[in-house]
């Protein structure tokens, strides 16, 4: 039996910052004591983590079942067997072992640390059991293993000084530690779309320096220097605050709020800068791989969008002293993320009803009137229906409506984030693909016709100050680019299920997930003694789990199913099946009885709002 152990593993560098760990070693071992397996699993984190001596890691070797790495983002998957790691389930110590951490510029002495012991939940999968950890290190114990790696780091946030709002993305902020003498530049880093900034360094960039240097306390005493994307000076902090108690002798993890003062482009105090940063749910800069030569997908769970997308951020009302007007573009690319065409703008029929936002108007209809507050949505992409208003659209801008005053006739808008409702499907051409002639257990492509393949978006929002009267339009900016989106749509026609009981052929669907029994071919209704062979096929270019079940007397029971012989096209004929322990059931075993067979097939496609439902079939026979 095959148990998959998968997990992502993170640190925290103070309360509200966290970094994966990237390419360090997971090492699983086996209780000494296995007695105590219950009372350690249940242990709090600061009594089962420990930094390992190096004979303390030697004298544990023996008890090694398994090791794997961890990718990027964090995340691995170790596989034991039970046959070749003797491995039945059990409790196991959990090690971390790295030889460097993010950011690390000199080599240093690998680090082994235990951080807790686990019961992993098993839960049954297609070809055996699967457990999962998702785990974040406590910042104490991880900035103790990056001073033994001498990996320091700086983690803080830039925002206005007085809305608090993040200044934004492409602010240069560098780092310096006070000398007597001479200062050290300790590193630079640039804020992303949240103001937020990660600086790594060094000792030797604060304990090496000239002899003039007379550093008097053991790590650096920090002050910022903050620049806009132009060079613009926004924050110059006096080198004496290096000096302050909240500054001072700054240990291997700092975090830090740094506050700067307006940029010409600002928007007025007490208004949000307007940004465009999700694709529904899904943060696109930290939630997807995204960068051009990504893949286009979310980070969980590997998956491609589809259908409508809800792609919002922060609203505002104005921008550049004036009223705000804003508009998407996207533009496509190859797999590679390489553009192979210009940027063209989104047009208004390409959008679903989006609800921007609320007008609402203080209009009590009698004195004590318990809900004095009447309120409408504001949409786009959509005529009005009963308690709505249009937003107008102007060339593609979106006109932000501008009513400020509850109290007013006019009333008060307040922008909800949501900034439209794309179709993605209006970017390019879908055409189904006619699976005509696929019989279950074939690949898709042998009647010809292809597996279909994601298409590839860049997307970004333009605003700027709108026209108001002799005033004319501003100019316009780039506030939030999704730069590698991937996208399907792809439908699929003349499928036909289960053939030899009772089938039928369905248009329109979103992927393939076909069964049939060999031994119903020429006879629906045969019985089966036995043999019991099941064609199937499951494809999607994002195809996910592939599971096959049997319900009956004695069950549930899961098919074994085959690895697919190419991304995204898996099929075969199956016919070992297994009881809830794991083990291989004859036909011949099978009670006399109805049984029903079902296949599901999960598409790796996503809104970043919602998912859409395993593809199903399903297919009964009677056992003699």
């Amino acid at each position: 039996m095959r148990y998959d152990f998968k997990g992502h593993l993170c640190a925290y560098l103070c309360d509200d910052c966290r970094e994966d760990l990237s390419g360090v070693t997971v090492r699983l071992y086996r209780l000494t004591d296995p007695a105590e397996a219950s009372e350690r699993a249940g242990a709090r984190a600061k009594d089962t983590f420990a930094i390992l001596s190096p004979e303390q890691v030697d004298a544990k070797a023996d008890h090694l079942i398994a090791e794997g790495e961890t990718d990027e983002h964090g995340r691995f998957t170790i596989s034991l067997l039970r046959e070749q790691q003797e491995y039945n389930g059990g409790a196991f110590e959990i090690d971390v072992r790295l030889a460097s951490a993010p950011g690390q510029d000199a080599e240093a002495d690998p680090v082994q640390f235990s951080i807790t012991t686990l019961q992993p939940r098993w839960r049954k999968a297609d070809d055996g059991a699967v457990a999962a950890l998702e785990y974040c290190i406590p910042h104490r114990f991880w900035c103790a293993v990056r001073e033994r790696l001498d990996a320091w780091v700086l983690c803080g946030r830039v925002s206005h000084c007085e809305t608090g709002q993040p200044l934004g993305k492409g602010l240069t902020v560098r780092a310096f530690d006070r000398d007597w003498i001479q200062d050290d530049p300790l590193g630079s880093a640039t804020t992303d779309a949240d103001g937020r900034f990660r600086i790594y360094y060094a000792p030797s960039a604060f304990q090496e320096g000239t002899f003039l240097d007379v550093e008097l306390v053991g790590g650096p005493d920090l002050y910022f220097h903050v620049d806009s994307a132009l060079g613009t000076p926004l924050l110059r902090e006096d080198p004496a605050r290096g000096r302050d108690a909240d500054r001072e002798n700054a240990g291997p993890c700092f975090c830090v709020e740094l506050c700067a003062e307006a940029r010409p482009d600002d928007p007025p105090t007490g208004e949000p800068y307007p940004a465009f940063h999700s694709i529904g749910n899904v943060l696109y800069e930290t939630e997807m791989d995204s960068a051009p030569a990504g893949t286009g997908r979310t980070l969980s769970g590997d998956r491609a969008f589809y259908a409508t997308l809800r792609l919002n951020g922060v609203g505002a009302k104005t921008f550049d002293g004036g009223p705000m007007e804003y508009k998407f573009q996207s533009q496509e690319l190859d797999a590679s993320g390489t553009p192979t065409g210009p940027w063209t703008d989104i047009q208004p029929s390409q959008l679903a009803k989006t609800v921007i936002g609320t007008w609402e108007r203080f209009d009590p209809d009698f004195p004590g009137d318990p809900t004095p507050i009447k309120s409408e949505r504001y949409i786009i992409g959509a005529a009005p229906g009963p308690n709505e208003r249009a937003a107008s659209l102007v060339d593609g801008w979106v006109q932000v409506p501008q009513e400020s005053n509850v109290f007013n006739p006019s009333g008060h808008f307040e922008p909800n984030g949501n900034l439209i409702r794309l179709d993605s499907r209006t970017l390019r051409a879908f055409t189904p693909i006619d699976l005509t002639g696929l019989e279950a257990g074939n690949s898709v492509t042998s009647t010809g016709a292809p597996l279909g393949q994601n298409r590839h978006f860049a997307l970004r929002m333009l605003i700027r100050r709108r026209a108001d009267g002799a005033t004319p339009p501003g100019p316009s900016s780039v506030s939030g680019e999704c730069q590698h989106i991937a996208i399907h749509n792809q439908r699929y026609d003349n499928i036909t299920y289960h053939p030899s009981w009772a089938g039928r052929t369905e248009q329109n669907v979103l992927g393939v997930g076909m069964l049939d029994i060999q031994q119903l071919a020429t006879d629906g209704c045969a019985e089966i003694s036995d043999a019991l062979d099941v064609e199937f096929t499951a494809a999607h270019p994002n195809l996910g789990a592939v599971s096959i079940q049997m319900e009956g007397p004695g069950g549930p029971y899961a098919f074994d199913v085959p690895v697919a012989s190419s991304p995204g096209d898996r099929f075969g004929v199956t016919s070992t099946f297994r009881d809830t322990d794991g083990d291989a059931v004859p036909v011949s075993d099978l009670s006399s009885c109805a049984y029903i067979i079902s296949i599901r097939v999960q598409v790796l496609l996503t809104t970043g709002d919602a998912v859409p439902d395993n593809l199903h079939d399903r297919i009964a026979f009677c056992k003699a």
